[in-house]
């Protein structure tokens, strides 16, 4: 489930919205914060891979595994990584030995497991003793909300539902299981299907089993951290399955959001551009990406670097001409812009600045009046700009 951080709400699934709250831009009445609460749809004459493409040129240069790890995903699936170095490189891992180590870690975990499951004649009886095992070797820590880092539950058992969703995936798998991720909003969970049925599993909750059996007892506080197993699918809202591909990039998204409460915006623009590339239908990262283009560019004029925020709102509206944030506050980025040069005596820039605005962007009132007000400025000095 989703947690309010201060100011950033954060979700292990992709459909909640996501606010981001900012101050607003340097002090000029009218400016605005992001808001990716009701985020625009990019344009339909543009793949949503490539309207991600631009926005990771924007960020900088990958490492060499995520390189891979996105060229492999491009389609959808995963062809060249398993699951488990998937999501270990969303969560952070960069180097291949490390990488490495825990792949075998973990296929010790897994021999351990096909040890005891040899006996299991069904495929429900398999995923219950994967699921027992998951929560007795594995997930020995508490549940918390922003516990998606599979390095946090494989090294101390920390877990949320989505990795702990991705780790029963990755277990039960490896026995031969059809597992399926599980998405309703908000949250996470494992659907393993066989002929004949299907079984749905709420991984966080260590009593699953125990409570499926009961199903009155459903929604009461069970499991870790008191919180409340309820079936998926339930009050939350329809479940549907997602690709794995799709759990790797909530996992990019739940990074975003910490990154961009840090104000780390060029990593957290990447973070949610990797997000939209492996899952183009979420929504939540793209309206997340452009906050953090928006915010970004705010941060830059409060410290009165014009030059660069204004060029990063221009990528912007060339990124989602629809995003009205970059519309108004490229005006009142280069308003401010025209208004420093004023009072430090500069006016042949703050002509320049609010001449190239208005090119810009004709149709906007305060760049004309702004046109007035420079050129008041500088009569009252007696001394025109010069060209």
């Amino acid at each position: 489930m989703g947690k309010q951080l201060r100011p950033i709400l954060r979700t292990s699934g992709r459909l909640i919205s996501l606010v981001v709250v900012i101050a607003l831009l340097g002090r000029t009445a009218g400016a605005h914060s992001g808001s990716a609460h009701q985020p625009p749809a990019p344009d339909a004459s543009v793949a949503e891979r490539t309207w991600a493409q631009v926005a990771l040129e924007l960020a900088g240069p990958l490492c060499p595994v995520e390189q891979s790890l996105l060229r492999d995903g491009a389609d959808g699936r995963w062809d060249e990584h398993p699951l488990l170095a998937a999501a270990l490189v969303a969560s952070g891992v960069r180097r291949p030995e490390v990488l490495a180590r825990y792949q075998s870690r973990f296929d010790e975990l897994v021999a351990e497991l096909r040890h005891q499951v040899r006996s299991a004649g069904s495929a429900q009886a398999k995923a219950e003793l994967a699921f027992e095992f998951l929560h007795r070797r594995i997930l020995t820590g508490d549940y918390q909300l922003g516990s998606s880092d599979l390095r946090e539950a494989l090294d101390h058992g920390r877990f949320n539902c989505l990795s702990a969703s991705i780790l029963f995936q990755c277990l039960a798998s490896r026995l031969g299981l059809d597992v399926r991720g599980l998405e309703t909003p908000g949250h996470v969970s494992s659907r393993v299907v066989w002929e004949g049925g299907r079984l749905d599993i709420e991984t966080t909750c260590s009593n699953w089993f125990r409570l499926a059996s009961e199903p009155d007892r459903q929604g009461q506080p069970f499991g870790h951290a008191g919180r409340s197993c309820a079936v998926a699918g339930g009050p939350s809202g329809p479940a549907h399955e997602v690709p794995e591909t799709a759990l790797v990039g909530m996992i990019y998204y739940n990074r975003g959001v910490d990154l961009l409460a840090e104000n780390r915006f060029a990593q957290a623009l990447a973070a949610n551009a990797k997000a939209v590339w492996l899952d183009p239908a979420n929504s939540a990262a793209r309206g997340n990406l452009l906050a953090t283009l928006n915010n970004w560019a705010v941060r830059l004029a409060g410290a009165g670097q014009y030059a660069e925020a204004a060029a990063l709102l221009r990528q912007g509206m060339a990124l989602e001409p629809r995003y009205e944030l970059f519309k108004s506050n490229y005006v009142h980025v280069h308003l401010q812009w025209a208004r420093a040069s004023c009072r430090q005596g500069r006016y042949t820039p703050a002509t320049q600045q609010r001449g190239a605005a208005v090119i810009d962007r004709p149709d906007e009132v305060p760049l004309r009046r702004a046109h007035l007000d420079v050129d008041r400025r500088w009569r009252r000095t007696g001394s025109p700009p010069t060209h």
